[in-house]
């Protein structure tokens, strides 16, 4: 451990550093859908981590050409590390939640701060630091922060299998479960669109209810929340609801969008199923028609040997620290997901801790920002040097 204190330390002295780039990469409105403010967030990381080696690449993608900052050092080392993190958050440019404030000198609130800005600002300070040392030719690393993470990865997937299969660990900085634990699990994703088909008339004098689309669409919503409690551990949210307009019109066409979360490979069969299934039920019993499509984005990460050795790891180098690193499963879905059924181990939150993500109650823990930083640097300092080697010989579907 002496080694490796100083460069520990360093860190802990750039602690009101990391807190200033995240009060500046927080003032960047970066929403999924706001296409500028991407464009002028991809800027501003380029900026700091181009004084990392390497080269950088600014990489677009999808019909929007939505930017993905690219990043090799050492592409020919014999070991290899993919560090990945997104720029987008949630918050749009119309939203509310815009800036960021202290409430108290430990607890910076704001849009993005712990999902996942104050990651990169984390990754960014693992990476720095870990180039002043004496083992940092030993591990090659690449850099893929994407900006579609948050709407499913959709445009950047294909680039994350690619990645996936050029390393032989990926190490992601999603932000921590609240309490501090690593992820050791994640649900899968889908999407699901239904229609519902009915008949048009008037309010008054052509009413007849059981052509009304919304009716109809209302008594398959129904059915398909009963699935949350018929098949434990999936989530179904109808998150989403369309139809109608003038109000002495009956509506003859209606939509809703509803979130999926399963499990297993397993489940997804059984969920389609069970759709064709309430699908058919519906048509039969009333005039209005239900049809459905689905979009499964993210596959399940399921545990597995090899993740759970990466983790003892990362828990030993936490208990260097004075940490207790728990292990613990998540309903959330993030890139591990995608990188893990491209056969990249990968530990999926090693960001910033704090809690409320997704809400305008965001905030972030900031005296996490130097303990987790210290936390990574402290397993790629004993991976360099040898001290510890991955679980396994390499990614099976690399070089």
């Amino acid at each position: 451990m002496s080694d490796y204190t100083h460069y520990l330390n360093l860190v802990s002295k750039d602690q009101q550093m990391m807190v200033d780039l995240l009060m500046k990469w927080s003032s960047i409105n970066s929403g999924s859908y706001n296409y500028k403010g991407l464009s002028t967030m991809v800027t501003t990381l380029l900026e700091s981590f181009s004084s990392l080696p390497g080269e950088s690449k600014i990489i677009h993608t999808g019909p929007f050409s939505v930017p993905v900052l690219h990043r090799v050092c050492r592409a020919n080392a014999p070991l290899r590390i993919l560090f990945n993190g997104h720029m987008d958050t949630v918050f749009g440019e119309q939203s509310p939640f815009q800036n960021c404030k202290l409430l108290n000198k430990n607890i910076l609130q704001g849009p993005g701060v712990t999902d996942m800005k104050g990651g990169l600002v984390i990754l960014y300070e693992v990476l720095k630091i870990f180039e002043q040392t004496p083992w940092a030719n030993n591990i090659g690393w690449e850099i893929l922060i994407v900006s579609d993470e948050e709407i499913g990865s959709i445009y950047s997937a294909p680039l994350l299998e690619e990645a996936a299969k050029r390393n032989d660990v990926g190490l992601i900085f999603e932000p921590s479960l609240p309490d501090g634990s690593l992820v050791r699990s994640r649900k899968g994703t889908a999407l699901f669109t239904v229609k519902a088909k009915g008949k048009a008339g008037h309010a008054g004098r052509n009413f007849t209810a059981e052509d009304n689309a919304i009716i109809g669409l209302s008594h398959f919503l129904i059915k398909v929340n009963e699935l949350n409690r018929e098949l434990p551990g999936c989530v179904f949210n109808v998150g989403s609801v369309e139809g109608g307009g003038v109000v002495n019109i009956v509506p003859d066409l209606a939509h809703a969008k509803i979130a999926v979360r399963y499990r297993t490979y397993e489940d997804k069969a059984l969920i389609e199923n069970r759709f064709a299934e309430l699908t058919q039920e519906i048509n039969k019993s009333q005039k209005v028609q239900i049809e459905f499509t689905s979009t499964f984005m993210r596959p399940p990460k399921m545990p597995c040997v090899r993740t759970d050795a990466l983790y003892k790891e990362f828990e030993k180098c936490g208990k260097a620290l004075g940490l207790e690193l728990g292990w613990k499963d998540s309903g959330g879905a993030s890139d591990g997901n995608n990188l893990a059924a491209a056969g990249l181990i990968n530990i999926d939150n090693l960001g910033a801790e704090g809690d409320n993500i997704h809400s305008s109650e965001e905030y972030i823990v900031l005296e996490s920002l130097a303990r987790r930083a210290q936390l990574t640097l402290l397993f790629l300092m004993k991976l360099a040097s040898r001290e510890i080697t991955l679980p396994y010989n390499g990614n099976s579907n690399s070089r």
